[in-house]
């Protein structure tokens, strides 16, 4: 199992359920403030960043190329760089670790293996 959490583990029909939905073609990924580790959820589709795990009404527009996006939590610029997809920066990637403590614990669940979306990973916790 990958360290990081890939975007194949996003359950689409989770953050449907909690509001979720923008036009129709979402392609959601996770990333995090490099600056204090926040977990955000981003339609990268539609350039849409979810702020807050409990409360996906709140949403900020990346469209607005005159102001940057601003961390919620440390208040610090995003800095620049690759967010999200198959060329992420690592300092954007989110772990399975800081998933589970942050307010977005429920949008993935671990597989086994990378890939195999059939069969979840049961830890002892």
């Amino acid at each position: 199992m990958s360290l990081y959490v890939p975007e194949s583990a996003v359950n689409y029909e989770a953050v449907f359920r909690r509001g979720g939905r923008n036009m129709g073609d979402e392609d959601f990924a996770l990333f995090k403030c490099p600056n204090c580790g926040h977990v955000y959820l981003m339609d990268y589709e539609v350039d849409t960043v979810f702020l807050d795990g409990d409360d996906l009404s709140k949403r900020d527009d990346l469209f607005d190329e005159s102001h940057p996006f601003v961390c919620s939590s440390c208040e610090q610029p995003m800095p620049n760089g690759v967010w999200v997809g198959p060329h992420a920066e690592e300092r954007f990637q989110v772990t399975w670790l800081e998933l589970k403590a942050s307010r977005w614990s429920w949008v993935a669940t671990p597989m086994r293996s990378f890939g195999d979306e059939t069969q979840p990973l049961h830890r002892a916790d």
